[in-house]
């Protein structure tokens, strides 16, 4: 700093001696000793002797050499470049500059952070709202499990296909809507169908296992083979069978189940039968083979019935809806003993067809006198 102060006094002289000298006279160039100093030999007094010259010092401060004269600071001209006094403040200024350019691009290094943090949470919000959306707006599996109930009641009411009535679907879904709408005891609906007990014969039922079926074991346990499967490939199987099944309807009439020896032969033995049908199946037109193939789909559900703990039921007459005088009766016969419908064997559809009719139709009328009563 006082090297500073020390060159702005010497500008300051160096000014007022150039002033004081007449305007005629031609200007000296100077030049910088080495040492850093003006040398005051370099001012030549001009001819007529006019104006004078200021000593001058030739210990002006060290610094580098430089050629030529170098005007005096001027504070008024701050384009003027001084080495080391402007040199000085420029790079304080440039240090305040980047000081606040700093501060400047913290903050908005911070503001940019508190977006991502806002952007965040309202991603946040927005995932949440869907997910309330979604959970409020989606079904629950109770609600479809309803939703499908209802819509095959409506199909089982409105004339169904033939074959959901000879499986028993149509008639079990009926079954179910007339249990959860059974009239109070007293309280039979006036329009209950009558039921033929013939009729009841032929409807086969299942318990416990749904895809148990007695159908074929009905008449005697008479088994009665379809064409395809009366030629003499199949006669040794298809007679022990016949045998066995005999067998087995007798041991469950009398001691209430079958023995599981007898039963594993008769699957083994239907199942024989089945392997010979497929390799045979190029010499058996397609209606015979459909036939042959439900025959033995039958055979197997009558040996799932003979499985059973409770087979003799099947052929005891406690399993028997022929006692069953209408409707409401068949309705609470059936749920009393935990009976499903199950599916027609040859010869049975028309029995089905009526007993569907009389269901549809009361279970029609208790749903009208339910909605009266409410």
């Amino acid at each position: 700093m006082p090297s500073i102060l020390k060159r702005v006094s010497w500008a300051a002289f160096s000014a007022l001696a150039l002033l004081a000298m007449p305007a005629g006279m031609a200007q000296a160039q100077p030049q910088m000793t080495v040492g850093g100093g003006l040398n005051p030999t370099q001012f030549a007094q001009p001819p007529g002797g006019g104006g004078r010259i200021m000593s001058v010092p030739s210990n002006f401060g060290a610094g580098a050499v430089a050629p030529g004269y170098i005007p005096p600071y001027n504070p008024y001209y701050p384009g003027q470049f001084q080495p080391f006094a402007g040199g000085a403040l420029t790079g304080a200024a440039n240090l305040v500059g980047a000081q606040g350019q700093m501060m400047v691009s913290q903050q908005q290094a911070y503001l940019t952070r508190e977006n991502v943090r806002s952007e965040k949470i309202s991603n946040k919000r927005k995932a949440f709202d869907e997910y309330m959306y979604e959970k409020e707006n989606t079904p629950t599996a109770e609600m479809e499990r309803q939703q499908a109930q209802k819509m095959y009641l409506s199909r089982a009411r409105n004339n169904p296909p033939s074959v959901e009535i000879w499986s028993g679907a149509a008639l079990n879904t009926l079954l179910q809507d007339l249990r959860r709408n059974a009239p109070a005891p007293g309280r039979a609906v006036a329009s209950s169908m009558p039921l033929d007990p013939e009729m009841l014969k032929n409807i086969n039922v299942s318990a416990g296992n749904g895809n148990a079926n007695p159908g074929l074991l009905k008449d005697g346990a008479k088994l009665t083979w379809p064409d395809a499967l009366s030629g003499p490939e199949f006669k040794e199987d298809r007679d022990r069978v016949s045998s066995l099944i005999d067998e087995a309807v007798k041991q469950a009439t009398f001691n209430g189940n079958v023995d599981r020896g007898t039963v594993r032969q008769i699957q083994k033995d239907a199942d024989t039968i089945a392997g010979n049908l497929k390799r045979n199946i190029d010499s058996i037109d397609m209606n015979s083979y459909i036939e042959a193939k439900t025959f033995l789909s039958n055979l197997d559900s009558s040996i799932l019935a003979l499985k059973q703990p409770n087979a003799g039921n099947y052929f005891n007459g406690k399993y028997s809806l022929k006692s069953a005088r209408n409707v409401d009766e068949l309705v609470n016969y059936m749920s009393n003993n935990g009976l499903t419908f199950a599916g027609a064997v040859s010869g049975q559809e028309s029995a089905y067809n009526a007993l569907y009719t009389a269901m549809a139709n009361y279970d029609v009328a208790l749903q009208s006198t339910t909605a009266a009563n409410r």
